[in-house]
């Protein structure tokens, strides 16, 4: 995938989503397209992290800007799974709403409704103001709820079933997302940074 190609889409997708959807609905796509798409729109999202947490509140210091790092990185890699498997959960939930199972059509759905979210994580450049990536999310659940009969050719009837179920699915999910990030950084990389404070042992902050 070309990247220009792939900014010039997210930025489509922000300004007139449902007529960028249905010229995106034929294209044929891989999973390793969907991957690089993820990995260029969640890079406003890492390097947000990394600069806000790294240099904003750790003032560029060695080991704390070492654990922005790991931070940024760990929810950077993380957020692109958490998308992939909800994309695999909205595509097995499909039949239960008169809908078409198409594991490609979901993933494509899900990414482009994540674009914004992920865009917006920039955001953590000033951590104070982090939560407006909220906002991202808001944007992104009306993509998915326009996109869902245009990809997964849901009858109009089942169009709000199929969205409300979804988005249980998909918080039920980026729960499960913030929670292993916070574990990951707060039992093992927060602990391993202090740990050189505190003789050599590990430290974990509750």
């Amino acid at each position: 995938m070309d990247i220009m190609k792939i900014v010039h889409q997210a930025k489509n997708l922000i300004i007139n989503p449902k007529g960028t959807m249905f010229k995106l609905k034929d294209e044929q796509v891989t999973m390793k397209d969907i991957i690089i798409y993820l990995a260029i729109v969640a890079a406003p999202t890492f390097l947000g992290m990394l600069i806000g947490y790294g240099f904003f509140w750790g003032g560029g210091a060695g080991q704390l800007l070492g654990y922005a790092f790991a931070m940024a990185i760990i929810t950077y890699i993380l957020s692109i799974i958490g998308v992939i498997v909800f994309g695999f959960l909205l595509n097995a939930l499909a039949g239960n709403f008169k809908s078409k199972q198409n594991k490609m059509q979901a993933l494509k759905l899900v990414s482009y409704a994540a674009t914004p979210w992920l865009l917006l994580g920039i955001v953590n450049i000033y951590p104070v103001i982090g939560l407006i990536a909220l906002l991202g999310g808001i944007y992104g659940l009306y993509i998915l709820y326009l996109g869902i009969p245009i990809f997964m050719e849901t009858p109009k009837e089942q169009e709000m079933p199929y969205f409300v179920i979804s988005l249980i699915v998909f918080i039920v999910v980026m729960g499960l997302v913030w929670w292993l990030s916070s574990f990951i950084w707060t039992r093992l990389v927060w602990g391993a940074v202090w740990g050189s404070y505190h003789g050599g042992g590990y430290w974990y902050p509750y």
